[in-house]
């Protein structure tokens, strides 16, 4: 059975004629002419093969192809209804999925933007993956996430994205200081003006190998020819603060992901020379791809509202009224 040759106005049609009870009423119900109606039925059931009314001198009734017919009209009318509600709350940007990626050092960042961008569209369902910073690229590329917050060190040559021929787009978003922490009385604590190459004398504890708070690390001891007393691995930003918290080092890390430490005194900042150093967040997202409503309207608000409340917060921990004894 050809299917392909089935249409929605043939549904429409069929449909109508059976709840008006004539080819005329609903020829008039449809502002179409009596013959229209007429050609509309013949194609329908040409392409059924079977007749979808028994004609009984004027009256019609629906044979059981017909009813089946009907209730498939039914089906379609009540599915394309929801698709137009749907698609008006796409538009109103109050409805679908977020997909979101995210580096390790941006969960301290990210999640209080999005409980307050979700007040406002409280309809929008998130699926969030933190995830190394290739994989990350990898999903933007594959379609599995509309929009990511990454440093510029993700993709080589970031500010060629989009039309120059990368695959991404990279947008600036907001600063992301980093800055060496200790614990609670370390001895350098209250100096002033460190000497980087002071740094010499400590351990210190650092990022797994791929990590760009590593490579950051790597190139700020390269650069000062700093080879410091013992180095130390471990995985993730937690892990960072609880080993520094536990004096098993110092360490570089993100200012944002210490805004608590910091404030409570778990940890100190280390006023070093050459720090903070500042790399710039940026949201990414597919170059070549139609950006979901739902991840427009986020990408929107982290650009505006959530890039200010972010270069306050910054400006705080900056300020030395934060971490600094």
């Amino acid at each position: 059975m050809p299917m392909r040759h089935l249409s929605l106005r043939q549904l429409q049609v069929v449909r109508t004629v059976a709840e008006l009870g004539t080819m005329a009423r609903a020829a008039r119900a449809l502002h179409m002419t009596g013959p229209a109606i007429t050609q509309q039925v013949q194609q329908l059931e040409r392409t059924l093969g079977a007749p979808v009314f028994d004609r009984l001198g004027r009256r019609l009734r629906l044979t059981v192809v017909g009813e089946r017919v009907v209730a498939a009209a039914g089906d379609v009318q009540a599915r394309l209804g929801l698709l137009y509600k749907e698609m008006d709350a796409l538009r109103k940007r109050d409805d679908g999925t977020l997909h979101l990626g995210i580096l390790g050092t941006g969960t301290h960042i990210l999640p209080p933007l999005l409980a307050a961008f979700r007040e406002r569209s409280p309809g929008i369902t998130v699926q969030m993956v933190v995830l190394p910073r290739d994989e990350l690229v990898r999903r933007i590329l594959d379609g599995e996430v509309d929009l990511a917050l990454m440093g510029r060190g993700a993709v080589p040559d970031a500010d060629a994205a989009g039309p120059s021929g990368m695959p991404l787009v990279l947008e600036p978003f907001a600063v992301n200081p980093h800055v060496i922490i200790g614990w609670p009385g370390h001895p350098l604590e209250d100096a002033r003006g460190i000497p980087a190459i002071e740094l010499r004398h400590e351990t210190v504890v650092q990022r797994e190998a791929g990590s760009g708070t590593r490579a950051m690390l790597d190139g700020f001891l390269a650069m000062h020819r700093i080879v410091p007393r013992e180095r130390i691995t471990v995985t993730g930003n937690e892990m960072v603060k609880h080993a520094v918290m536990s004096r098993l080092g110092i360490s570089l890390t993100s200012m944002h992901t210490l805004f608590l430490e910091l404030k409570t005194g778990a940890l100190v900042r280390l006023d070093v020379d050459g720090t903070p150093i500042v790399r710039t967040w940026y949201v990414a997202h597919h170059a070549g791809r139609w950006l979901p409503p739902a991840a427009a309207a986020f990408r929107d608000y982290l650009l505006d509202e959530g890039a200010r409340k972010v270069d306050t917060e910054t400006r705080a921990l900056l300020s030395g009224s934060v971490g600094m004894r």
